[in-house]
């Protein structure tokens, strides 16, 4: 550490910081002042700073590099399909902007003016805050290697989500849609029942194989979840670790699987294909079928008649349960066929389905008079 006079009668500050992990040389802060007590005060203050920790190196880390530092963290500690899901979110929504940037200058205002842009390219407020979520730990990561000090994404607020109403499907209108199913669409009315009357998760079914039926207990075995990434099919652990359960299913739902496995097993000769309880229940083809073909088709059915209104393929899920209040289960058994991890998870999303209990309290009081 040196503080030198020099001949304009300014003072020159130099101080070692170390000597840098990566390169093994010594690193330095140089510095010009127009008094010593300055130059004094900012040797203090920079020692302080990289003693607690707090000090920012001279590394150079680009964007992709600091990003490739995510994303490897990101494999080690988490599902494929979460790596894949951020991977691909990262290539397609945020490279593009951010590939070339100088991350050490990058302000709350340029995070903004990201933010606006991808509102201006017509994505969802929900889908833009997710690749906001994922922008924000990217820059963490650049904090975390010593780059930046303060994450210019702290700042900018998550857009605000209109809360669509909750749709579902009364067992009138569930059977109206059934009978506007074709007959040579005999799969995609078996895969709309078992939606319907089990409440999974469309990934959940999507993964199920004939093995994961237990005819003599009439359950169904929940322990994975299917979905493609970039064409790829993965399968993985359900949502949480609670979604992994057993659900009992009718025996008239056991009955028109029994006749779908037979025609999946003559389509399966049809095509020379091997036919195998390890095959997706609801495969058709040499690999298990999208989500999407299951969403679009709802749409197509709902245009054969105008009584019926189209609803999301996640709406059938709904549907289950609105169907377990109107047969009075009580949150209990509609929390453990959800697989959710606790009760106030049942409530906070179906409780405003179940009866007004406060109309019938008050009622009672009527008895008191």
């Amino acid at each position: 550490m040196s503080i030198r006079k020099l001949n304009d009668g300014r003072f020159f500050a130099d101080i070692s910081i170390g000597i840098d992990p990566l390169t093994s040389k010594r690193r330095r802060k140089r510095k010009i002042f127009k008094n010593k007590k300055d130059a004094e005060e900012w040797i203090s203050k920079t020692k302080q700073l990289y003693k607690s920790q707090q000090f920012i190196s001279d590394r150079h880390l680009d964007f992709s590099t600091v990003k490739d530092f995510y994303l490897e963290e990101s494999k080690l500690h988490h599902k494929p399909n979460y790596y894949k899901i951020q991977e691909y979110t990262i290539n397609k929504h945020i490279i593009p902007t951010f590939k070339n940037s100088i991350i050490k200058k990058v302000t709350p205002t340029d995070i903004r003016q990201y933010q606006s842009k991808l509102i201006d390219d017509g994505l969802s407020y929900k889908s833009i805050n997710n690749i906001m979520i994922i922008l924000k730990k990217i820059f963490d990561k650049a904090i975390d290697e010593q780059v930046i000090s303060t994450n210019p994404c702290k700042s900018v607020k998550n857009l605000s989500l209109d809360n669509k109403q909750m749709k579902f499907w009364t067992p009138e209108q569930f059977k109206l849609f059934i009978q506007l199913i074709n007959k040579d669409e005999y799969m995609f009315k078996v895969f709309y029942t078992f939606a319907y009357f089990t409440g999974m998760r469309c990934g959940e079914i999507l993964a199920l194989t004939w093995n994961d039926i237990d005819e003599f207990r009439k359950e169904i075995n929940v322990y994975k979840s299917l979905t493609y990434i970039n064409r790829e099919i993965i399968i993985t652990k359900p949502k949480t670790k609670n979604s992994i359960r057993r659900i009992s299913i009718n025996s008239k739902l056991i009955e028109l699987l029994h006749d779908w496995k037979q025609e999946q097993q003559d389509l399966f000769s049809k095509y020379r294909m091997k036919h195998s309880n390890d095959i997706h229940i609801f495969q058709y083809k040499d690999q298990a079928p999208t989500k999407d073909i299951f969403s679009r088709k709802i749409r197509t059915i709902c245009e054969r008649d105008d009584k019926i209104e189209a609803i999301r393929l996640h709406d059938f899920r709904h549907s289950h349960v609105a169907l377990l209040i109107h047969q009075r289960e009580d949150y209990t058994t509609i929390k453990e066929r959800l697989g959710h991890a606790s009760i106030k998870t049942t409530i906070d999303v179906y409780g405003h389905l179940f009866p007004n209990k406060q109309r019938e309290t008050a009622d009672r009081l009527d008895d008191l008079f």
